[in-house]
């Protein structure tokens, strides 16, 4: 099935040709200007009226386009910029409640630098104190505290190295895949806790 010739190809092609030919020199001056970064303002757009077309019967065109060349945008922190205009910041930790997970995972890490301390306490005691473990066990006993002030004092001292122990199970288990259900995150952080008092007043009691 052919196409049906309307006889206008002709009257086509003359259009073509004479809107090219008002076009390419536009477009040619108009590249060579933006290539090499200078601004182009067109005093007469292609069609030859006025720039930005609109009412020309005055002599002046309504609007008129300005090419410029590129700036690069100068990138702003978003809290710099949120804060120079003055806009309110969202609270953080302060709107949320307190869950038990966290708190597990905070006194975890809480208990790790009490343990720090005492392991450096140790350290640098064994290196410039002179004389043994007995006699600064001596030294306490001659104070003469008495049995509840002695079992308090064991409690403090024994509870981080309980809980640190029993949670630290926690987490190379999550290390290591499991124990990620929601009901097994709160019933092992609740047999830590309990696992670490029974322990530290076993201890204590010693």
């Amino acid at each position: 099935m052919g196409i049906k010739n309307n006889g206008n190809d002709e009257s086509t092609k003359k259009v073509t040709k004479k809107v090219y030919k008002d076009i390419a020199p536009w477009f040619v001056s108009t590249s060579a200007s933006l290539v090499h970064g200078s601004s182009v303002k067109f005093k007469q757009n292609p069609c030859g009226t006025s720039a930005g077309g609109g009412d020309t019967s005055k002599g002046k065109a309504k609007h008129q386009i300005s090419y410029k060349t590129y700036q690069p945008l100068v990138y702003t922190c978003h809290d710099a910029k949120n804060m120079k205009l003055n806009r309110p910041m969202s609270p953080h930790l302060t709107i949320y409640a307190p869950t038990l997970p966290a708190m597990t995972s905070i006194v975890q890490r809480g208990t790790g630098i009490i343990l720090v301390f005492y392991s450096l306490l140790m350290a640098f005691g064994s290196l410039f104190l002179s004389n043994g473990v007995e006699t600064y066990v001596s030294i306490i006993q001659s104070f003469n505290f008495s049995r509840i002030t002695i079992f308090l004092a064991k409690i403090i001292v024994g509870a981080p190295f309980c809980y640190h122990y029993f949670n630290g199970i926690r987490f190379c288990m999550w290390n290591a895949g499991k124990w990620f259900n929601m009901k097994e995150v709160y019933s092992t952080a609740r047999m830590s806790f309990i696992a670490t008092a029974v322990l530290t007043v076993l201890f204590a009691l010693l």
